[in-house]
């Protein structure tokens, strides 16, 4: 049994968030769970945030505040703030994403079910407020709408990441601290922090859902979702990039052929998602790793 009281970080990571990170730094506040350290880290934005972070922080008395002198990613920024982190657990928070009130409450709960050293990671569902379309669903409702199985798994599911059977609403997610440092943190070769994490906690770590909505994810303009197929989009191409390098990473984490089968599935997936914008480069990429999966022993 694990502490009921274990210190949680928050590490909330802002790039021209002003019209909504004082809304995502009082969620943190707020959580009904009391023992919380707060890291803001601001990746040199180029609108108010810095300003609106101060007075909040003069307001509130809480909170580390670190300022980047220059634009360093997500992967970079967070890896960077994670040296002041002393919780036993952390949420890697955006800067446009709420937390619920129970939200770290209910994840410590599941924590504490079970022993610390074979959990890496508590996640639950999520709200999402589409700005671009204004509406809203909820996560796994809309995910799972054209999958075989109408919720998400838990336990030993590096397959089901891998394959994309399943997948992990980063927003909601609980870090064993200790494992994240353990993993040696985000990969800062890439564009984009979360999958590659799953795949290597899944690797090795048990992963828990608990049913419940603990976060509110904002889907804005800029998101990927949205951007994800503008064929000479820069940003775009960076994360496509980035997946072909954690699914070549794959190929010499899988230990069985069902997962080399789930890497065949997920590169299928992907040279689908790139034909849309032309991606020939990077579909002839995906080809070469679909004749090593093909003919290794």
């Amino acid at each position: 049994m694990l502490n009921l009281n274990s210190l949680v970080t928050v590490i909330c990571s802002c790039y021209n968030h002003s019209d909504y990170i004082e809304k995502a730094l009082n969620s943190v506040i707020n959580q009904t769970y009391k023992n919380i350290q707060l890291i803001i880290i601001d990746d040199c934005s180029n609108d108010n945030s810095i300003e609106i972070i101060d007075k909040w922080i003069l307001k509130n008395k809480t909170g580390l505040f670190i300022k980047n002198a220059k634009n360093f990613g997500l992967t970079k920024s967070v890896n960077s703030a994670f040296k002041n982190v002393e919780g036993t657990y952390f949420i890697d928070l955006a800067g446009d994403d709420v937390l619920l009130p129970h939200c770290i409450e209910t994840q410590i709960s599941i924590y504490n079910a079970y022993s610390q050293d074979k959990i890496g990671i508590v996640y639950g569902n999520a709200k999402v407020t589409d700005t671009i379309n204004n509406t809203s669903y909820i996560y796994y409702d809309k995910f799972f709408q054209s999958k075989k199985t109408t919720s998400p798994t838990d336990g030993f599911i590096y397959k089901e990441i891998l394959n994309h059977s399943n997948t992990i609403c980063s927003v909601s997610a609980l870090i064993n601290t200790a494992l994240f440092k353990k993993l040696g943190g985000y990969d800062e070769n890439l564009a984009y922090e979360d999958y590659d994490l799953w795949l290597r906690v899944a690797r090795k770590y048990s992963i828990l859902y608990v049913d419940k909505v603990l976060v509110e994810r904002i889907k804005l303009k800029t998101s990927l979702g949205n951007i994800n197929f503008q064929r000479f989009n820069k940003k775009a191409l960076q994360f496509k990039y980035s997946t072909y390098l954690i699914v070549k990473k794959t190929l010499k984490m899988n230990l069985t052929k069902e997962e080399d089968l789930a890497s065949i599935q997920k590169i299928n997936l992907e040279v689908k998602q790139n034909w849309k914008v032309l991606n020939i480069l990077l579909i002839a990429k995906y080809y070469i790793l679909l004749l090593k999966l093909k003919f290794r022993k």
